[in-house]
């Protein structure tokens, strides 16, 4: 064997190497169809919050006031938070969804990467609601992630019904908040126990 012959075995190894390298990285996480889906969903709630974030600053509101424990839907005096919120809930229940399909979908054929990775995301979106009022949305998907495996299709659509209910939970509150301070005398089946 020569020089240049042990030269190529080298450099064909480190290739086979790197590319056996990036295959597993590849197949860990989301691809395709499903990371997109997933992605476009993730981001539409961090653009509604910017919005919001921008038409606070139209309308005055100091958004740091959504942070507070004192801006729920029976002591915020403001109508734009209660709205506000119920826009970031409304979008962030679309992600929700959009996560139970592609899991749901992959159920039998995806790798617990890309469920780690629709967790991730999970995870992820619960700061951004959190800075929009939504208190505790990160502990919520952390307390649910320890009761329910983040590496499986179930797990995932555990974790997802969790994350839904207490998004529907809080858009009722303030929707039925906004509702009461536009006219006291209103009723509505869902908003007895709010």
């Amino acid at each position: 064997m020569n020089k240049y012959q042990k030269t190529f075995k080298i450099f064909n190894f480190k290739n086979l190497l790197k590319l056996s390298l990036l295959v597993a990285l590849i197949s860990c996480g989301l691809k395709g169809e499903t990371k997109i889906i997933l992605e476009r969903s993730a981001k539409d709630i961090t653009d509604e919050i910017n919005k919001i974030k921008k038409d606070a600053a139209d309308n005055n509101v100091n958004f740091a006031a959504f942070k507070e424990d004192k801006t729920g839907s029976k002591v915020s005096e403001n109508s734009f938070i209660l709205e506000a919120k119920m826009r970031g809930t409304t979008v962030a229940e679309k992600f929700v969804t959009a996560i139970e399909g592609e899991a749901t979908k992959l159920k039998k054929t995806g790798s617990s990467g890309e469920f780690s990775a629709m967790y991730n995301m999970m995870l992820e979106v619960s700061g951004p609601l959190e800075e929009l009022g939504v208190l505790r949305m990160t502990k919520t998907v952390t307390d649910a992630a320890e009761q329910h495996p983040t590496t499986t299709a179930e797990g995932i659509l555990e974790i997802a019904k969790i994350m839904k209910t207490k998004l529907q939970r809080v858009y009722t509150k303030n929707y039925c908040a906004l509702k009461k301070k536009e006219n006291p005398s209103f009723t509505d089946e869902k908003c007895k126990n709010n």
